[in-house]
């Protein structure tokens, strides 16, 4: 025992705790990031396009770069990443900043966000004579104040972007913004990493790859196909214990605040409606069921069918290989799922306002085509057809495998007894 934890030791020293920007090699090893700890994801690769497009909009990120010392000599054996792909990278990143792509749309982002307030309102008036229904038409408008607020933890509003989030993600959803960003981040700089990625994390209930059908009892795996979307009701529940704790183990008042103003709200503006209590409860719950199915359905769609991407990917190859796009040339898809439909341009610039995303497919199908990456645009119904698809193929697929071990070992300890 002692000897395994000198061994995850060493290996702990060993990782290295550089990361290359610009050109240049950057010693990590007392960087603290006043952010978070995203950057530790890049140690030993090129982070150059991590860099570019979570700090694109900060130059006090650039100073805080080069006060950074360098290694003292450039290290021996760097991960060996393709070639080409940092500088088409921030090739294309400097091409849309040029045509104004990264302004913000603060007129078509106030509309969009109007009348998700406005759906959150008509709910609340709703709720005294049908509490499933308006239950339903909340969890829609909370599923689109998780859109909203995406926006604004990608910092596409510029200077209002925070306070947006706070008020969508806090006041509307009484969720923390700070969590969000911890996790979400991480998925944009590992997208589909095993192990990196939290957002793959659905064992042991779900298995969408080969390694994670190890973990998933056979029971599961015979039904997820048809268990996957239901189950999705349960997702608000599960994390409302973990997002309250963060926020207040980080001592995150004003996220606290917040939560408590968003639950005190709904309670003022229900009691006043002349919702009875049992009525409340029924909104809540069926909003927070609804909610997570809407959202973990969209993001689905985009993600956790396409391939698993190895740790030492590009921001290129993850942006493509990771996820898919699904009625990308439409406005109404767009809105509708929160502009996950076009998850690999969001993906490839995702400081970007959504309503621009549409605009730079022809350019990342290109750089796709030019670097022999997949580029999956395809409909709605194939999207979810390969969704619910991969999930019942590597569910069979799993089960036929342990079915052919239990054999294997059946016909094993036969021969032992015969002989």
């Amino acid at each position: 025992m002692g000897k395994g934890g000198n061994s995850k030791a060493e290996a702990k020293a060993e990782k290295p705790t550089w990361t290359k920007i610009h050109g240049k090699y950057y010693d990590m090893s007392a960087f603290r990031h006043p952010g978070g700890n995203i950057v530790e994801l890049f140690y030993g690769l090129d982070g150059t396009s991590g860099f570019e497009s979570f700090h694109g909009h900060a130059p006090s990120a650039l100073k805080l770069l080069k006060a950074t010392p360098l290694l003292a000599a450039p290290p021996a054996l760097p991960a060996p990443q393709a070639e080409g792909h940092v500088e088409a990278m921030s090739a294309m990143l400097a091409k849309w900043k040029a045509a104004g792509l990264f302004e913000p749309r603060p007129v078509a982002s106030g509309v969009y966000g109007l009348a998700v307030v406005a759906a959150i309102v008509a709910s609340v008036v709703l709720a005294p004579c049908a509490p499933v229904l308006a239950g339903l038409l909340v969890g829609t408008a909370w599923a689109h104040c998780g859109f909203l607020q995406h926006m604004g933890g990608h910092r596409e509003l510029g200077a209002a972007s925070g306070a947006w989030q706070h008020f969508f993600e806090g006041l509307c959803k009484g969720g923390s913004s700070s969590w969000w960003r911890n996790r979400h981040n991480k998925h944009h700089a590992k997208t589909n990493v095993l192990g990196e990625d939290g957002d793959l994390r659905t064992t042991p209930f779900f298995a969408w790859d080969d390694a994670l059908a190890k973990q998933v009892p056979n029971w599961s795996l015979r039904t997820q196909a048809f268990t996957f979307i239901p189950a999705l009701g349960a997702y608000v529940f599960v994390f409302a214990f973990t997002v309250r704790k963060f926020a207040i183990m980080k001592r995150l008042w004003l996220e606290v605040s917040l939560m408590a103003a968003h639950y005190a709200l709904f309670a003022a503006g229900l009691q006043a409606a002349g919702c009875s209590r049992g009525g409340a409860l029924a909104f809540y719950a069926t909003g927070y069921a609804f909610q997570g199915v809407y959202l973990g359905f969209f993001f689905g769609l985009s993600h956790f069918a396409a391939e698993r991407v190895p740790a030492s990917a590009t921001w290129i190859e993850s942006s493509m290989q990771g996820t898919v796009n699904w009625a990308g040339g439409s406005a109404l898809a767009g809105y509708v799922s929160g502009f996950l439909n076009v998850q690999i341009e969001h993906h490839m610039a995702p400081q970007m306002p959504m309503e621009n995303l549409r605009q730079i497919r022809g350019d990342c199908a290109q750089l796709a085509a030019q670097f022999g990456q997949p580029y999956r645009e395809m409909s709605f119904g194939a999207a979810v057809k390969l969704m619910l698809g991969g999930l019942y193929t590597c569910g069979q697929k799993e089960l036929k495998l342990r079915k052919s071990y239990a054999a294997a070992a059946a016909a094993v300890l036969e021969k032992l007894h015969a002989d």
